[in-house]
Order: structure tokens, then C-alpha cells, then sequence
């Protein structure tokens, strides 16, 4: 028997799906070791990166506040289907605004591919919960190798201990070592309004904020590397005074944004390179009900839209929508009723564990 190389054995092995390198895993013993290793796992992650909307979504279902994992195929416009799967891990109903928190107020790290599980420590500089307003945001740092976890705290205004406290903290968790940090404070008032996880593009995790200077609108990306905030540049036609309207999501892979309040015509808009004002690109949807939504992936080259719409009949539907036409088509799941979305999903195999077997230390 021919012994295939080893480096063309990687690569080949590398572009299949997380599910499919999993049974392979069981073939052969030599290549239960080969696909385990780091190296393997990271090549396999930068194959995942250029399927960036795979139609692969995260559903939890409002009963049992399962997660379930739910693949789109169709057709034809006409006919659109998606299977959902469970996962096994039961969730609380602040996972969609905050992430990562289960019933028992625990945050999880979660591999839904492999069904690996982390429960995230308190930081040790985390404020009173009691008392203060946190949000979260993961992301991947490729100088380091290392994902990181970055909380946005800050003090209630109505609260007894620290009335005065106005200043934004921030804590950095490295998963390579299991240790928080202390960041920098955000030099940005963050209290926009709403709580929302931090949305990561281009090395970047982002959030909708007020400059302190003069209380104007911004999108402010903090790099993962630096450790430090920067302004990304919005369109310029978003109006300032209900900037905080709208909301970030990944969308074809760009930094997108759009209103929380739709129209009967609501623009989005996508930066197609990261951090050029001039890149900023408008597409439309136009819905008569004005019912509330959000984009979640690209399909059909870029001519189709899946989004999650809010409706009173249901708790939250999928559907899709055609640039072209201007029209709507439900998607019907099968193997879940009513649920909530939790975003997009792109498969790996990368561990939520730290390569550490120690207890959360301080840096």
C-alpha cells in the first residue's frame, strides 16, 4: 500500500468539515494523532476562514433552552429547508445578548463542533454584578495564537457604592494560559443603552459607543494584539443622533451595521475593507410589515440574505430574503418548534481548554 505524504495528507485532510475530520479520527490510529495536533488544527482553522457564510447557524430552543446547530440547504429559492441538531448544552435566555451564560449563571467557552465545554472563571477584577453592567466580547489574537475573552464593565449610575464612577473598565482573559487581566479603561463611554456582545472582524472585537469629549457617535474596535481601543470610521450618511439605534454583525465576512428600528426600506451597510471609510457599501431591504430583523449570513453569491425576524405568531422565524426580487421566503426548520438565534457558525476544531492545568491567576 502507498503511503500517502504526510504534508499532502494534512492538506487534504484539512479542508474537510470539522464532523468529517472527526470520523477520520476513528480510521486509523496514526491519524487519530495527526489530527489532534496543533499544527493540524490551526491549518484546519485557516481553511474554515474562507468559508466565512457556510449557512450554518446556532439555534436555542425557547422550552428547554437547548442549543441546537441548524444547516440551511435549498434548491431553489422556493424551497428552504434547514435541519437542526442538539447539541447538549443548555443555555439561559441572556446567551443571545451577552453570551456565553448558562441557566446556572455560569459563561461557558463552547465548541459546538467537537462539544468541548469551559466553564470562563470570574475575573478577579470583575465589579459587583449588583451594581454594574457588563458586556463580552471573544476573539482570535494571531500574534499570540491565543483566543481571548474582553469584558466592558462599568457602574449602574443609580447604584449606592460608586455614584460618581463613570469610567469604563476592561478585562482581558487569555484562553492559552487561563489568566485575566487587567486592560486598559476604554477611553469611550460604552453605556449606549443596550448590553450587546462585541462583534469580531478583522482582529478586532467592536461595540457602538459615545466619544467623551462631546457625547458623539462611534465605532470603536479594540485590537486583540495592542490591547487597545481604536475609532473604525462609520458611514457617513448614518444619521448621528440615532447612531446608537443600530446594531454591529459579521455579515460575508465584513464589519456590518444596521438600524434596530426598520422601515418600510432599511439600509444596511457593509464595509467590504476593514478600516476604509470609502469601502462602505448599501443594500436594501424592503419589507411592508416593517417587522424587526437581523442579517445573519450571505448565500447565493452574495444575492441572498438569511435573516431572523421578530414576529408575534412566533418567537423568533427564519427566513430568506432576495435582493433581486425584493421578496421574502420562509425557511422551515426541521427538528426544533420555537427558538431564539444565536448567530452564525463556522466549524473547527479548536479546544476551549487552556494548555494549562492551573487554577485563574492574576497577570
Amino acid at each position: 500500500m502507498k503511503t500517502i505524504p504526510q504534508e499532502l495528507l494534512v492538506n487534504i485532510l484539512s479542508r474537510l468539515p470539522a464532523k468529517s475530520v472527526g470520523r477520520c479520527r476513528c480510521v486509523w490510529k496514526p491519524w487519530q494523532t495527526l489530527l489532534s495536533e496543533v499544527d493540524f488544527i490551526k491549518a484546519h482553522l485557516d481553511q474554515t476562514k474562507e468559508f466565512v457564510d457556510n449557512g450554518l447557524l446556532m439555534l436555542i430552543s425557547s422550552q428547554s433552552n437547548t442549543m441546537y446547530s441548524a444547516s440551511i440547504s435549498h434548491n431553489s429559492f422556493n424551497d428552504i429547508t434547514a435541519l437542526a441538531t442538539e447539541l447538549g448544552f443548555v443555555v439561559s435566555s441572556e446567551f443571545w445578548t451577552e453570551g456565553m451564560k448558562d441557566d446556572t449563571n455560569k459563561r461557558l467557552l463552547v465548541n459546538p463542533t467537537t462539544k468541548n465545554v469551559q466553564e470562563l472563571p470570574v475575573s478577579p477584577y470583575a465589579l459587583d454584578p449588583h451594581a454594574s453592567f457588563t458586556m463580552y466580547g471573544v476573539g482570535y489574537d494571531h500574534v499570540s495564537d491565543d483566543y481571548k475573552v474582553v469584558t466592558l464593565s462599568y457602574y449602574d449610575t443609580d447604584n449606592e457604592h460608586e455614584p460618581d464612577c463613570t469610567e469604563m473598565f476592561v478585562n482581558v482573559y487569555s484562553v492559552r494560559t487561563g489568566t485575566w487581566k487587567r486592560g486598559e479603561s476604554s477611553p469611550y463611554d460604552h453605556a449606549v443603552g443596550h448590553l450587546t456582545a462585541g462583534v469580531f472582524v478583522g482582529e478586532c472585537i467592536h461595540w457602538l459607543a459615545s466619544r467623551t469629549s462631546d457625547y458623539s457617535s462611534a465605532i470603536v474596535g479594540f485590537d486583540l494584539t495592542e490591547e487597545k481601543f481604536h475609532e473604525v470610521p462609520a458611514p457617513s450618511s448614518i444619521d448621528d443622533d440615532n447612531f446608537v439605534l443600530n446594531r454591529l454583525v459579521v455579515l460575508g465576512g465584513c464589519l456590518t451595521i444596521f438600524p434596530l428600528r426598520p422601515k418600510k426600506e432599511t439600509d444596511i451597510w457593509m464595509m467590504k475593507e476593514y478600516g476604509v471609510k470609502e469601502s462602505w457599501t448599501k443594500f436594501s431591504i424592503v419589507d411592508n410589515n416593517v417587522s424587526e430583523f437581523r442579517p445573519l449570513v450571505f448565500m447565493a453569491g452574495q444575492r441572498e440574505v438569511v435573516m431572523v425576524k421578530d414576529e408575534e405568531t412566533v418567537v423568533e422565524k427564519l427566513v430568506m430574503y432576495d435582493l433581486d426580487s425584493a421578496t421574502f421566503k420562509d425557511i422551515t426548520i426541521h427538528g426544533i418548534d420555537e427558538f431564539h438565534v444565536g448567530g452564525s457558525l463556522a466549524e473547527t476544531l479548536v479546544s476551549p481548554y487552556h494548555n494549562h492545568n492551573h487554577e485563574t491567576q492574576r497577570e
